[in-house]
């Protein structure tokens, strides 16, 4: 492995990119409501189950999701205009403090799985975000992106009641809209690299 400073570099903005898509910020409140009434060895035991959730997928696509590209006739530079498109409107949901992606299920015990593991932090857009990561970037530099926010979110939402009571509603609603620039800001990065890359294409 090539451990020169540009592979670190790719490293980290896969990372964030990744870290900032998943939004573990943003799921704070969201990981609270459901999770409400549980005892703290539940709590525990349902974010454990959403984490390995959204791995186990997470790293599917990753692995398989070249394959499954390949099998559509579907051009890197096609899925990320796409997923660009996908991430802006995600953005836009995170804007507006909405969360239309996920559903939100009951409070009660089975919630790991279903909202939390999916679609709120192994959704639509991080699925994207991971397929276009091994795409432009390889598989070694996806594997940290997975597993660095897979560990910051478990870290994150294990702190998930302290953190509340310090930012508090407001302050939940801000950071969320924070993230929701940053989304953007990477859509459109990957909209205007893929029509690059299709106008680059076109003209050889």
């Amino acid at each position: 492995m090539d451990l020169n400073p540009d592979f670190g570099l790719l490293m980290v903005k896969a990372f964030i990119i990744l870290f900032v898509v998943m939004d573990p910020p943003g799921t704070i409140p969201i990981f609270i409501a459901v999770t409400k009434g549980m005892r703290k060895e539940e709590r525990k035991k349902e974010l454990n189950q959403a984490v390995i959730v959204a791995t186990i997928l997470l790293l599917l696509f990753a692995l398989l999701g070249k394959l499954l590209l390949d099998m559509l006739g579907i051009s890197l530079n096609s899925f990320m205009i796409a997923g660009g498109i996908l991430l802006l409107l995600i953005s836009f949901d995170l804007l507006r403090g909405e969360h239309k992606w996920g559903v939100i299920g009951e409070s009660g015990a089975g919630v790991g799985a279903v909202p939390l593991g999916t679609p709120l932090l192994a959704g639509p857009g991080a699925i994207t975000a991971v397929m276009v990561i091994i795409q432009s970037s390889g598989i070694e530099i996806v594997l940290f992106a997975i597993f660095t926010a897979i560990i910051a979110t478990r870290l994150l939402l294990g702190q998930s009641e302290r953190l509340y009571e310090i930012m508090g509603e407001v302050g939940s609603e801000v950071l969320s809209r924070v993230v929701g620039i940053l989304v953007a800001a990477i859509a459109i990065q990957f909209i205007g690299t893929g029509i690059l890359g299709m106008y680059q294409l076109s003209v050889q």
